[in-house]
């Protein structure tokens, strides 16, 4: 007995954008809950990506920080002849100020990167006190590549999949209610039923899935039915037919 089918979406019909508007990846959740970013370069030094506007902000931050690190070195004094030290740096720049963390901040200057994401994953480790790490995906295509940098303590299981969809890497299926399923009469003959309510927006990485019986496995999942009572159907191939209209001459 047949209750549901899984089934894939056309590529050229699926929508990947939604996947990423969780508010537990933006900051709409509240309490900084910006712990994904998904970084695309172009090789000209222009980024784009997910939550790109705010990894922007952390690394004008990082660079202020660093040019501020080196006017201490440098004993630079302000307009009253004081010279600047570590403190007012950390301070004037909204980082809680101890000294285990401005020496550790003192050690990340000195190779220190804004442009580099490993930079910007150990300030964020140092600054807000829990593990940020980096990672990366590929594309279909020669130089489809992204950087991610992210808190693990969010995603024990890594963020491939995130870099995956963002490129497009992934597969998309809707869950079809199935009503009056009948099983054939005769062997070799199709089952009868009809389709009910469509439920979209089951998007599943490539490096989730190996084989078709792991696409079916996460889906059922998700959605809470029984794998037993559903048939997976997965994209096999493609016609394209051309027709033609008539005049009357």
């Amino acid at each position: 007995m047949i209750k549901n089918i899984i089934r894939e979406v056309a590529p050229e019909a699926c929508d990947f954008s939604f996947y990423f508007d969780d508010d537990g990846l933006t900051s709409a959740g509240g309490d900084y809950c910006y712990n994904l970013f998904i970084i695309s370069n172009d090789g000209w030094g222009r980024i784009s990506g997910f939550n790109i506007d705010e990894y922007k902000k952390i690394q004008d931050k990082i660079d202020h920080i660093l040019d501020g690190f080196q006017d201490v070195e440098d004993k630079v004094t302000d307009y009253d002849g004081r010279r600047y030290t570590y403190k007012d740096i950390m301070q004037e720049y909204g980082i809680d100020y101890n000294s285990r963390k401005c020496h550790a901040l003192k050690e990340w200057a000195k190779t220190a990167d804004a442009y580099e994401a490993e930079t910007v994953a150990e300030y964020l480790t140092i600054t807000t006190g829990k593990k940020w790490a980096v990672s990366s995906a590929h594309g279909y295509c020669q130089g489809d590549y992204v950087e991610m940098v992210y808190c693990p303590e969010h995603y024990k299981n890594g963020v491939e999949n995130y870099g995956e969809i963002w490129l497009g890497c992934a597969k998309e299926f809707y869950v079809i209610d199935v009503e009056d399923y009948q099983e054939p009469e005769e062997e070799g003959d199709e089952p009868t039923y009809t389709e009910g309510d469509a439920v979209y927006g089951y998007i599943v990485a490539d490096c989730e899935a190996w084989r078709d019986e792991d696409y079916k496995r996460i889906v059922c999942e998700w959605a809470g039915i029984n794998e037993d009572e559903t048939r997976l159907e997965i994209i096999d191939g493609q016609n394209t037919y051309t027709t033609y209209s008539y005049r009357v001459a």
